[in-house]
């Protein structure tokens, strides 16, 4: 253990250190933390296990969004895109019903909380690419349009100078809403079998320098006989830059993004 120095000695915590005596020698070491047993017993901490099990419960939360964008999560994401999307859940689970640690997690509480996050945050879609989506469904929620009435090449704000298609992607993501479970002592999903399920469509390689007219996307829910009022479908588009070759688009690792749009 280092020993103190100087004139005085000191005995306590400060600045998260414990200055002690241990017999003739006074010593110093960084203060620990309360034990996970103190947290979740000790009254004085009930507001340290709220926070904790409901960030646990974000956590869950986040990665089933991540589970219903099956590959997308990947190709556009960022490094930290999982610790991010879990922060916006946490705070989609603050607006919620219940007491501090059992607030239900429900999207339609706050989907401006999901509504613009990036997959990549040093990549905004907005910024790379300005055309204004409208996103529209049915009364079921069984059939999702998403619709760019115009695209030109203004549109694309920071197009790498040596590509010459871009591509679009559309996706949605199924998410139940989730509740804390004394049973399990744990969030889980409302409705487990309509939790973690998507679907993507991709565009045909698009001209970079020419304008298009109705890019029209339609997605099929997963689910064919529609959704209940506690899941919700979160919506996104992506874009990617790249060339064409033998008819087969060669999409560049940079100059990406998917954003969500969306929540029905």
């Amino acid at each position: 253990m280092p020993k103190q120095t100087g004139i005085i000695r000191l005995k306590g915590t400060l600045n998260g250190i414990c200055y002690y005596k241990l017999k003739t020698i006074y010593l110093k070491r960084r203060a620990k933390g309360p034990t996970k047993e103190t947290i979740i017993n000790d009254p004085a901490f009930a507001a340290v296990k709220a926070n904790t099990q409901e960030f646990g419960g974000a956590s869950t939360f986040s990665a089933a969004i991540r589970t219903g964008l099956q590959e997308q999560a990947i190709t556009f994401k960022d490094s930290y895109m999982s610790s991010r999307l879990s922060g916006a859940c946490c705070a989609i689970i603050k607006k919620g019903s219940g007491r501090p640690g059992e607030r239900v997690a429900n999207l339609f509480n706050a989907p401006s909380e999901l509504i613009g996050f990036q997959l990549h945050k040093a990549q905004p879609f907005g910024q790379i690419y300005i055309a204004k989506p409208t996103i529209s469904t049915d009364s079921t929620r069984t059939n999702i349009q998403i619709h760019i009435a115009h695209s030109t090449a203004n549109h694309h704000q920071q197009q790498p100078q040596s590509a010459t298609h871009f591509r679009l992607t559309a996706a949605i993501s199924i998410v139940s809403n989730y509740q804390w479970s004394q049973e399990s002592n744990a969030y889980g999903p409302v409705n487990p079998n309509h939790n973690g399920l998507g679907a993507s469509v991709q565009s045909m390689p698009l001209v970079c320098q020419t304008d298009h007219q109705n890019i029209h996307f339609n997605i099929q829910n997963p689910i064919p006989t529609g959704l209940p009022n506690n899941v919700a479908i979160t919506v996104w588009l992506g874009i990617q830059y790249g060339n064409t070759s033998a008819d087969q688009f060669m999409a560049f690792n940079t100059s990406k993004a998917m954003e969500c749009v969306g929540v029905l």
